[in-house]
Protein backbone atom coordinates (compact mmCIF):
# COMPACT_ATOMS: atom_id res chain seq x y z
CA UNK A 1 0.00 0.00 0.00
CA UNK A 2 1.25 3.47 -0.83
CA UNK A 3 0.27 7.54 -0.38
CA UNK A 4 1.16 9.91 -2.54
CA UNK A 5 2.57 13.24 -1.54
CA UNK A 6 3.85 15.87 -3.65
CA UNK A 7 4.56 13.65 -6.18
CA UNK A 8 6.48 11.28 -3.68
CA UNK A 9 5.90 7.80 -2.62
CA UNK A 10 6.19 7.13 0.49
CA UNK A 11 5.93 3.37 1.68
CA UNK A 12 3.27 2.99 5.02
CA UNK A 13 4.80 1.26 8.01
CA UNK A 14 4.85 -2.60 7.84
CA UNK A 15 1.41 -3.89 9.42
CA UNK A 16 1.93 -6.82 11.54
CA UNK A 17 0.74 -10.19 9.87
CA UNK A 18 -1.90 -12.77 11.49
CA UNK A 19 -2.10 -16.40 9.91
CA UNK A 20 -4.60 -18.72 10.86
CA UNK A 21 -1.41 -20.89 11.97
CA UNK A 22 0.71 -20.92 14.60
CA UNK A 23 3.76 -18.55 15.31
CA UNK A 24 5.88 -21.83 15.49
CA UNK A 25 4.39 -23.42 12.28
CA UNK A 26 5.28 -20.54 10.43
CA UNK A 27 7.97 -20.13 11.11
CA UNK A 28 9.02 -23.95 10.21
CA UNK A 29 7.88 -23.09 7.27
CA UNK A 30 10.41 -20.22 6.75
CA UNK A 31 13.07 -22.65 8.13
CA UNK A 32 12.70 -25.29 6.08
CA UNK A 33 11.95 -23.50 2.18
CA UNK A 34 13.36 -24.43 -0.64
CA UNK A 35 14.58 -21.34 -2.58
CA UNK A 36 11.61 -21.79 -5.27
CA UNK A 37 8.86 -22.10 -2.13
CA UNK A 38 10.82 -18.70 -0.23
CA UNK A 39 10.61 -16.99 -3.72
CA UNK A 40 6.72 -17.61 -3.58
CA UNK A 41 6.21 -16.87 -0.17
CA UNK A 42 8.20 -13.66 -1.01
CA UNK A 43 6.13 -12.70 -3.75
CA UNK A 44 3.04 -13.01 -1.60
CA UNK A 45 3.57 -11.12 1.40
CA UNK A 46 6.81 -8.55 2.00
CA UNK A 47 6.30 -10.48 5.31
CA UNK A 48 8.55 -13.29 4.65
CA UNK A 49 11.45 -11.22 3.28
CA UNK A 50 11.30 -8.78 6.42
CA UNK A 51 10.93 -12.08 8.85
CA UNK A 52 13.93 -13.55 7.37
CA UNK A 53 16.08 -11.32 4.83
CA UNK A 54 17.32 -13.97 3.08
CA UNK A 55 18.22 -12.84 -0.84
CA UNK A 56 17.84 -15.73 -3.20
CA UNK A 57 20.66 -15.41 -5.26
CA UNK A 58 20.46 -17.64 -7.99
CA UNK A 59 23.07 -16.21 -11.15
CA UNK A 60 25.21 -13.62 -8.57
CA UNK A 61 28.45 -11.30 -9.66
CA UNK A 62 30.85 -10.04 -6.69
CA UNK A 63 33.34 -7.24 -7.95
CA UNK A 64 35.38 -5.87 -6.44
CA UNK A 65 37.66 -3.28 -8.54
CA UNK A 66 39.38 -0.80 -6.21
CA UNK A 67 36.58 1.57 -4.74
CA UNK A 68 33.52 -0.22 -6.52
CA UNK A 69 32.77 -3.13 -4.86
CA UNK A 70 29.10 -4.42 -5.74
CA UNK A 71 27.17 -7.66 -5.60
CA UNK A 72 25.13 -8.23 -9.14
CA UNK A 73 22.07 -10.63 -9.76
CA UNK A 74 20.91 -11.88 -12.89
CA UNK A 75 17.69 -13.04 -14.13
CA UNK A 76 15.30 -13.81 -17.02
CA UNK A 77 12.20 -12.14 -18.00
CA UNK A 78 9.86 -11.23 -20.81
CA UNK A 79 12.01 -8.44 -21.69
CA UNK A 80 14.89 -10.78 -21.86
CA UNK A 81 18.28 -11.18 -20.15
CA UNK A 82 17.97 -8.38 -16.93
CA UNK A 83 20.33 -7.41 -13.92
CA UNK A 84 20.18 -5.68 -10.74
CA UNK A 85 22.70 -4.28 -8.26
CA UNK A 86 22.20 -3.64 -4.47
CA UNK A 87 23.76 -2.40 -1.61
CA UNK A 88 21.91 -3.61 1.43
CA UNK A 89 22.05 -7.21 1.02
CA UNK A 90 22.29 -9.27 4.36
CA UNK A 91 21.96 -12.76 3.82
CA UNK A 92 22.42 -14.88 0.45
CA UNK A 93 21.52 -17.85 -0.16
CA UNK A 94 23.40 -18.75 -3.47
CA UNK A 95 21.50 -21.59 -5.41
CA UNK A 96 23.28 -22.24 -8.97
CA UNK A 97 25.75 -20.19 -10.61
CA UNK A 98 28.72 -17.30 -9.18
CA UNK A 99 30.90 -15.13 -10.71
CA UNK A 100 33.45 -13.10 -9.18
CA UNK A 101 35.97 -10.47 -10.63
CA UNK A 102 38.61 -8.71 -9.49
CA UNK A 103 41.72 -6.77 -10.41
CA UNK A 104 43.09 -6.07 -6.71
CA UNK A 105 45.49 -8.22 -4.87
CA UNK A 106 43.06 -10.81 -3.05
CA UNK A 107 40.03 -11.72 -5.61
CA UNK A 108 37.67 -12.05 -2.58
CA UNK A 109 36.73 -10.14 0.86
CA UNK A 110 35.43 -12.44 3.51
CA UNK A 111 33.87 -8.97 5.24
CA UNK A 112 32.30 -7.80 1.98
CA UNK A 113 31.20 -10.94 0.58
CA UNK A 114 31.63 -14.61 2.70
CA UNK A 115 30.16 -13.39 5.44
CA UNK A 116 27.03 -12.33 3.48
CA UNK A 117 26.34 -16.24 2.67
CA UNK A 118 23.78 -17.52 4.39
CA UNK A 119 23.73 -20.68 2.44
CA UNK A 120 25.81 -22.40 0.33
CA UNK A 121 23.89 -24.59 -2.68
CA UNK A 122 26.10 -23.76 -5.52
CA UNK A 123 26.34 -25.93 -9.04
CA UNK A 124 29.34 -23.48 -11.12
CA UNK A 125 31.89 -21.27 -9.72
CA UNK A 126 33.88 -18.88 -11.86
CA UNK A 127 36.04 -16.78 -10.64
CA UNK A 128 38.60 -14.00 -12.60
CA UNK A 129 40.77 -12.70 -10.04
CA UNK A 130 44.41 -11.50 -9.56
CA UNK A 131 44.73 -13.96 -6.77
CA UNK A 132 42.28 -15.92 -4.10
CA UNK A 133 43.08 -17.41 -0.53
CA UNK A 134 42.88 -21.00 -0.41
CA UNK A 135 40.71 -20.60 2.66
CA UNK A 136 38.53 -18.50 1.03
CA UNK A 137 38.18 -20.83 -1.89
CA UNK A 138 37.33 -23.13 0.87
CA UNK A 139 33.92 -21.56 2.24
CA UNK A 140 32.59 -21.49 -1.68
CA UNK A 141 33.12 -25.06 -1.98
CA UNK A 142 31.21 -25.98 0.60
CA UNK A 143 27.99 -26.83 -1.29
CA UNK A 144 27.47 -30.54 -2.07
CA UNK A 145 26.18 -29.85 -5.67
CA UNK A 146 28.96 -28.14 -7.38
CA UNK A 147 29.93 -30.19 -10.50
CA UNK A 148 31.39 -27.09 -12.85
CA UNK A 149 34.42 -24.84 -11.62
CA UNK A 150 36.95 -22.33 -13.64
CA UNK A 151 39.63 -20.42 -11.52
CA UNK A 152 41.69 -17.98 -13.38
CA UNK A 153 43.10 -16.64 -10.51
CA UNK A 154 46.55 -17.31 -8.29
CA UNK A 155 45.43 -19.95 -5.45
CA UNK A 156 47.26 -19.68 -2.63
CA UNK A 157 48.26 -19.65 0.97
CA UNK A 158 47.84 -17.13 3.75
CA UNK A 159 51.78 -17.25 3.64
CA UNK A 160 52.04 -16.41 -0.03
CA UNK A 161 53.22 -20.03 -1.32
CA UNK A 162 51.13 -21.20 -4.21
CA UNK A 163 48.62 -24.23 -3.15
CA UNK A 164 49.34 -27.45 -5.64
CA UNK A 165 46.39 -28.63 -7.74
CA UNK A 166 45.44 -31.92 -5.50
CA UNK A 167 44.64 -29.87 -2.98
CA UNK A 168 42.28 -27.36 -4.46
CA UNK A 169 40.47 -30.62 -6.99
CA UNK A 170 39.75 -32.46 -3.66
CA UNK A 171 37.80 -30.18 -2.56
CA UNK A 172 35.05 -30.35 -5.34
CA UNK A 173 34.62 -34.02 -5.52
CA UNK A 174 31.57 -33.93 -7.88
CA UNK A 175 32.98 -32.09 -10.40
CA UNK A 176 32.18 -32.85 -14.09
CA UNK A 177 34.27 -29.77 -15.56
CA UNK A 178 37.22 -28.51 -14.09
CA UNK A 179 39.55 -25.34 -15.22
CA UNK A 180 42.30 -23.50 -14.04
CA UNK A 181 45.15 -20.93 -14.85
CA UNK A 182 47.20 -21.14 -13.82
CA UNK A 183 47.84 -24.35 -12.05
CA UNK A 184 50.77 -25.41 -9.65
CA UNK A 185 52.13 -28.92 -9.49
CA UNK A 186 54.50 -30.93 -8.26
CA UNK A 187 55.71 -34.69 -9.66
CA UNK A 188 53.76 -35.85 -6.88
CA UNK A 189 50.50 -34.20 -7.89
CA UNK A 190 48.67 -36.96 -10.08
CA UNK A 191 50.12 -39.68 -8.16
CA UNK A 192 48.35 -38.54 -5.08
CA UNK A 193 45.07 -37.24 -7.43
CA UNK A 194 44.96 -41.05 -8.02
CA UNK A 195 43.87 -41.97 -4.46
CA UNK A 196 41.04 -39.44 -4.28
CA UNK A 197 37.38 -40.58 -4.88
CA UNK A 198 35.65 -38.47 -6.95
CA UNK A 199 31.77 -39.48 -7.36
CA UNK A 200 31.61 -38.30 -11.39
CA UNK A 201 33.58 -38.94 -14.16
CA UNK A 202 35.19 -35.57 -16.16
CA UNK A 203 33.65 -34.36 -18.79
CA UNK A 204 36.15 -31.68 -19.44
CA UNK A 205 39.62 -30.67 -18.02
CA UNK A 206 41.70 -27.93 -18.93
CA UNK A 207 45.00 -27.10 -17.21
CA UNK A 208 46.25 -23.81 -18.52
CA UNK A 209 49.69 -21.59 -18.56
CA UNK A 210 51.28 -24.80 -16.84
CA UNK A 211 54.62 -23.19 -16.07
CA UNK A 212 55.37 -26.26 -13.21
CA UNK A 213 56.63 -29.83 -13.86
CA UNK A 214 54.24 -32.94 -13.63
CA UNK A 215 54.62 -36.61 -14.44
CA UNK A 216 53.32 -37.43 -17.25
CA UNK A 217 52.64 -40.89 -16.34
CA UNK A 218 50.63 -40.63 -13.41
CA UNK A 219 49.18 -37.98 -15.62
CA UNK A 220 47.78 -40.31 -17.61
CA UNK A 221 46.78 -42.91 -15.13
CA UNK A 222 44.82 -40.24 -13.27
CA UNK A 223 42.73 -39.67 -16.58
CA UNK A 224 42.47 -43.26 -17.09
CA UNK A 225 40.44 -44.02 -13.69
CA UNK A 226 38.31 -40.61 -14.17
CA UNK A 227 37.03 -40.25 -17.60
CA UNK A 228 34.71 -41.62 -20.38
CA UNK A 229 34.94 -41.35 -23.93
CA UNK A 230 33.10 -37.84 -23.79
CA UNK A 231 36.40 -36.08 -22.36
CA UNK A 232 38.01 -32.69 -23.37
CA UNK A 233 41.21 -32.23 -22.43
CA UNK A 234 43.48 -28.83 -22.60
CA UNK A 235 47.03 -28.65 -21.79
CA UNK A 236 48.38 -25.41 -22.48
CA UNK A 237 51.56 -23.74 -21.53
CA UNK A 238 52.99 -19.99 -20.51
CA UNK A 239 55.10 -18.11 -22.77
CA UNK A 240 57.80 -19.13 -22.18
CA UNK A 241 57.66 -22.62 -21.17
CA UNK A 242 57.94 -24.45 -24.52
CA UNK A 243 60.59 -26.93 -23.25
CA UNK A 244 57.94 -28.03 -21.11
CA UNK A 245 55.62 -28.81 -24.04
CA UNK A 246 58.21 -30.15 -26.10
CA UNK A 247 59.02 -31.91 -23.18
CA UNK A 248 55.30 -33.24 -21.96
CA UNK A 249 53.28 -33.20 -24.86
CA UNK A 250 54.89 -35.81 -27.09
CA UNK A 251 55.13 -38.29 -24.07
CA UNK A 252 51.32 -37.85 -22.82
CA UNK A 253 49.83 -38.32 -26.78
CA UNK A 254 51.77 -41.17 -26.82
CA UNK A 255 50.04 -43.09 -23.64
CA UNK A 256 47.17 -41.86 -24.71
CA UNK A 257 47.32 -43.24 -28.26
CA UNK A 258 48.20 -46.91 -26.43
CA UNK A 259 44.56 -46.61 -24.85
CA UNK A 260 42.38 -49.75 -25.82
CA UNK A 261 39.18 -49.21 -24.19
CA UNK A 262 39.25 -45.65 -23.85
CA UNK A 263 39.56 -42.73 -25.81
CA UNK A 264 40.26 -39.01 -25.12
CA UNK A 265 37.30 -37.12 -27.00
CA UNK A 266 39.32 -33.87 -28.18
CA UNK A 267 42.84 -32.95 -26.73
CA UNK A 268 44.04 -29.18 -27.49
CA UNK A 269 47.90 -28.44 -26.56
Amino acid sequence: MYTFENKKVLSLPIQTQYFPFFPTFMNYILQNASPELLLKLYQCCKYFYLKSKITIAQNVRYENYLENKRIEFFFYEKEGFLSRSYSDVQKLWLTDKLHISSFAELGINGNEFLNKIFRNDLKMIFIRTESTLFKELEILSESPNLTEIEIASNVKSENGEPNPIEEIMVLFPNIKKFEICPPYFTLESFQKLSKIKFSNKFQRIAFRMIKTQFDPITLCSFLKDNVNNNLDLYLTFGWDFDHLKLQLIPQIKEILNGWEKKKIKHFYF
